[in-house]
């Protein structure tokens, strides 16, 4: 069972949602804003995949993003 994060923020345009996991990517929208780092979903991505779990993103610009984190081999 995955872990979900969503927003409805302003989304991620389609031609962005390919390299978001990319470092220091950070896309039409943290271009414009001038405020994002381009670390925060590259991180999230490697710690991901060093634990051997999975990160999927949906997003719909202009309607928001939901990230699912698929965990493991998790154990109490």
């Amino acid at each position: 069972m995955p872990i979900f994060i969503e927003d409805f923020g302003v989304g991620i345009k389609g031609e962005d949602k390919r390299r978001i996991f990319e470092k220091g990517f950070t896309g039409a929208n943290g271009r414009k804003a001038m405020e994002a780092t381009g670390v925060g979903l590259y991180l999230a991505y490697k710690l991901a995949k060093k634990l051997g779990h999975k990160i999927e993103v949906e997003s719909e610009f202009g309607k928001g993003t939901k990230v699912s984190v698929w965990i493991q081999n998790y154990e109490v």
